[in-house]
């Protein structure tokens, strides 16, 4: 098996301002490539084509083990307490999570395309977007609810989307806490995971957040598709960010970074998926271990233990015959699609 929220006062939105451009740059990878993917989004490159051909949604996300059938509690209380997920792996392993949300004109196009792809993610809700009784609030609830009823887990994004280690301690409980309570009276229980706000940690904030339980879960595959307008964009820099990974850090999958309150980020979500299925066609030839999108942060996860709270988890290692059965379907299915495809 696999290894196993109250608004902020103007002093904070004023400090919260001096990071603004950090706080950008983390989107991308996780902090510490911030740079590199950053003049990524900048490049002139022409955009790529577009889909133009069926997803074959078996290729790219096959039907789990058996030992893997059962799903994981939504609010990822089977991964609560562990080490700081990074997203790093040598694997071809992808795991698509969505922050910002939930978003009453995106999200719920995104949950059918995500269905009709076979694939799950997690969701980072910023709870402030759905903990009143506005129409528009209780919108939002339900589709927080609906997330969680196809299947996908749900983390904490904070109250407010603030950078955490520019808070006081009194700040900082009000915007984890805070959310904890919309959790439990939308969704029934308390969050286990969290990404926090542009990824900006701290050892004081690593150590609390860990008392209370938390895995942290960042990223290492980011689109830009908070600074862009288009999903080619979108697209463009999540090819380019893999295969930076992939050539300076041999990290050949990892966890990609999208938001589902940008239109063209979810019309990107089936041509991102659209870009493994073409490229797991070549790896097949050459006889390369295929990409493989998974439902969850199981494969990333490491017990935290007596770590350090501020460790972060060693690069996803999956056991070999877990590998190898994902592997085989893998291949399967991608021999005849690529055999269609070269027969056209």
């Amino acid at each position: 098996m696999l290894g196993r929220g109250l608004p902020i006062i103007g002093r904070v939105l004023l400090c919260a301002s001096a990071l603004a451009g950090g706080a950008m740059l983390a989107h991308f990878t996780r902090p510490v490539a911030q740079s590199a993917a950053h003049a990524m989004v900048r490049e002139d490159v022409a955009p790529p084509a577009p889909v133009d051909e069926p997803i074959d949604v078996a290729e790219i996300a096959p039907e789990p083990d058996d030992e893997l059938v059962e799903p994981l509690d939504g609010m990822g209380a089977d991964l609560r307490e562990g080490m700081v997920i990074t997203g790093g792996t040598p694997h071809r392993l992808i795991l698509f999570t969505f922050d910002d949300g939930p978003d009453h004109r995106y999200t719920p196009g995104l949950l059918d395309t995500l269905d009709a792809l076979g694939i799950r993610a997690v969701f980072f809700l910023t709870a402030r977007r759905f903990e009143g009784t506005t129409p528009r609030e209780r919108l939002l609830a339900d589709i927080a609810r609906d997330i969680v009823a196809r299947g996908h887990i749900v983390g904490s994004h904070t109250m407010d989307h603030v950078q955490l280690p520019l808070l006081s301690h009194e700040d900082l409980v009000e915007q984890v806490l805070g959310t904890e309570r919309v959790f439990e009276n939308v969704l029934g229980a308390r969050p286990w995971l969290i990404r926090p706000p542009g990824g900006s940690r701290s050892p004081r904030i690593d150590a609390w957040l860990a008392e209370r339980g938390y895995t942290q879960v960042l990223w290492n595959v980011g689109t830009g598709d908070f600074q862009v307008r288009s999903s080619d964009d979108v697209l463009r820099t999540f090819t380019r960010v893999l295969e930076r990974r992939e050539r300076e850090n041999g990290e050949r999958g990892g966890i990609v970074l999208l938001h589902d309150i940008h239109e063209w980020s979810v019309e990107a979500l089936p041509r991102i998926v659209h870009e493994l299925e073409h490229r797991n066609c070549a790896l097949l030839e050459a006889g390369e271990e295929l990409y493989d999108v998974v439902d969850d942060p199981r494969p990333f996860f490491t017990m935290r233990g007596e770590a350090n709270a501020s460790e972060e988890a060693p690069p996803a290692m999956p056991e070999p015959a877990w590998l190898e059965a994902r592997q085989a379907r893998l291949r399967e299915a991608a021999e005849a699609r690529c055999a269609r495809l070269a027969m056209r």
